[in-house]
């Protein structure tokens, strides 16, 4: 899967009507209308996240973060409402501000279909996103979450284990699952200074 210039515009363009209608203006995301989708394969159904940080460089925080990781909606329609899901759901956070809307900066990482890994060895870090299920638990990283932390193989498995709410080495148990997948991260350029 490739996403074009005119695709990831129009995804980032959803991604920025989200925030300055429903949090700069209070509207509830039934309330907006979105331009026409220019291409078919942003009308298929596709997993996506979005992904909400304040501040920059080294004082970057994660300030939301939710997806779908499999495709229940077109790929337009999942942006939209991941947009607006991760500035308002995000039991982590409070909902994003409006005095915050010029400090956040946004990433949208589109989700190649999740296959199944026979052993850890082949996963790859910075390359893959996982899908960690054990014990009725399942937890997901994108596959820039390990590198963004600097974290190697046996740290990113120890963390999704936590992150699934089971203790630190569950990604050893032999019923433990992996599930590897890729994602197109789109991000609006950087202004030039």
């Amino acid at each position: 899967m490739e996403i074009s210039k005119e695709e990831k515009a129009y995804l980032l363009n959803i991604v920025a009507l989200v925030l300055g209608q429903c949090v700069g203006m209070g509207k509830k995301l039934e309330e907006l209308s979105f331009p026409p989708v220019p291409t078919q394969q942003l009308a298929e159904k596709c997993g996506a996240f979005v992904t909400y940080h304040i501040g920059k460089g080294a004082d970057k925080e994660l300030r939301g973060c939710i997806g779908y990781m499999e495709g229940i909606y077109p790929l337009w329609e999942t942006v939209a409402r991941m947009a607006y899901a991760a500035a308002f759901h995000d039991a982590r956070f409070f909902p994003v501000g409006k005095k915050e809307l010029p400090e956040i900066s946004c990433e949208i990482t589109v989700l190649t279909p999740f296959e199944p890994c026979v052993g850890i060895d082949e996963i790859e870090i910075g390359r893959h996103g996982i899908l960690f299920e054990c014990s009725g638990s399942r937890a997901v990283f994108l596959p820039q979450v390990p590198v963004e932390q600097g974290w190697n193989k046996t740290q990113t498995l120890e963390f999704l284990a936590l992150k699934a709410g089971l203790p630190r080495n569950a990604w050893q148990n032999k019923n433990a699952k992996f599930y590897v997948f890729t994602g197109i991260v789109l991000e609006p350029e950087e202004a030039e200074e």
